[in-house]
């Protein structure tokens, strides 16, 4: 029995054993799993429900009598083992790049692939190696943090690109980032958002770029006391998909509304900011801090020189080596474990100086945002 189904003898026939099935799983040895609704990867170890091609038509039964000479039907001896038996899901037995299944095409007996969903990749990311520890932050390598971005304008007066600001890729066509990087109005002719690099200023030859088809900054940004401090871009494409997902260009995670992560949790930045408060240049190389997420009862107007603190920000800052976001970070994540994933829970918005002691950075509270995005 798979999937911790338990073997059984039948009370009716002694010598029949039968398997007793955990919710959420069917089929004759439990192989079936009735509650995934996506597959990983090519899918091979797909074993859900779905049984329709991309063309809309329905799967033949595995088992189905015309398919006895095929290589792959419910008959072969490994049939349990790769998924097939006396259903018409769709399954992936011989390792080809997604989940299939034999149809009927006019009299004709051949196959098709299923329109079955990818699961979300969202936060995950490649193991990670020890980085070499510099003020205000680590060198890090934009595989560890494959959500962020880098946003160039080019000024109207001025020749070539410009580092803007950081962003955060949310799904394929989306970046979110900091409103008060706009504040300029510049038109979506003159932005560019590049994903995979980790030399700010150096092209790598897996990168991707993008033109912006348009962007939209919050109407009630308050460019006075940054509340509200949030922006949306779209990449531009001919296709439907714009960013590839590769080890190096992958989304974070936005937190469901109920996600609470409680007071001092440990979390991530990173960008390509300056790596001192007073310095005149912004990073050559992709930074990363961590910073643990303060409680409210520290994130007050007297914990930021009388500043505005409203409810759509949160502080964040690091209690050993003053790792902070520092100008030119803004837009970029503040990304937090969950399940193994990074979830975004805020955007680098503000603060007072940079990694001074005692001195909380400021966030967007991206889950104030949910709807709006």
């Amino acid at each position: 029995c798979y999937n911790g189904g338990q073997c059984a003898q039948a009370y009716y026939s002694p010598q029949l054993f039968i398997c007793q099935c955990h919710q959420g799983f069917s089929g004759k040895q439990c192989e079936i799993d009735t509650e995934v609704k996506c597959y990983r990867d090519a899918g091979v170890t797909y074993r859900g429900t779905w049984s329709m091609t991309e063309s809309g038509t329905e799967c033949l039964n595995w088992n189905s009598n015309g398919l006895m000479d095929r290589m792959y039907s419910g008959r072969r001896e490994d049939a349990a083992e790769l998924g097939l038996g006396n259903h018409n899901y769709c399954r992936n037995p011989d390792n080809d790049s997604q989940p299939w299944c034999h149809v009927l095409k006019g009299n004709q007996l051949t196959w098709e692939y299923c329109n079955v969903p990818t699961c979300s990749t969202c936060g995950l990311r490649q193991h990670r190696v020890p980085q070499y520890r510099i003020k205000g932050g680590s060198y890090a390598d934009i595989a560890a943090h494959p959500w962020q971005a880098a946003i160039f304008v080019k000024y109207r007066r001025a020749p070539g690109e410009h580092f803007l600001c950081g962003g955060i890729l949310i799904s394929s066509c989306w970046v979110l980032s900091a409103a008060h990087c706009f504040e300029e109005g510049f038109s979506t002719n003159q932005l560019k958002i590049v994903l995979g690099r980790t030399s700010r200023a150096t092209p790598e030859e897996n990168e991707q770029k993008f033109q912006v088809k348009n962007y939209t900054v919050h109407q009630r940004f308050d460019s006075e006391n940054f509340n509200n401090d949030i922006a949306l871009l779209q990449l531009n494409s001919d296709t439907e998909d714009c960013a590839i997902e590769t080890d190096t260009v992958r989304a974070a995670c936005l937190p469901t509304p109920e996600l609470q992560l409680p007071d001092w949790t440990e979390c991530e930045i990173s960008g390509y900011g300056k790596n001192e408060e007073f310095s005149p240049f912004y990073s050559e190389h992709l930074k990363e801090g961590h910073v643990r997420l303060f409680p409210a009862s520290r994130c007050t107007t007297r914990h930021l020189d009388n500043r505005t603190v409203t409810e759509n920000m949160l502080c964040a800052g690091d209690t050993r080596h003053l790792d902070d976001a520092c100008k030119g970070d803004s837009g970029g994540p503040l990304v937090c474990m969950k399940d193994d994933r990074m979830y975004l829970i805020g955007i680098i918005s503000w603060g007072i100086g940079c990694g001074r002691k005692d001195i909380p950075g400021v966030y967007t509270n991206v889950n104030r945002y949910l709807d709006w995005i």
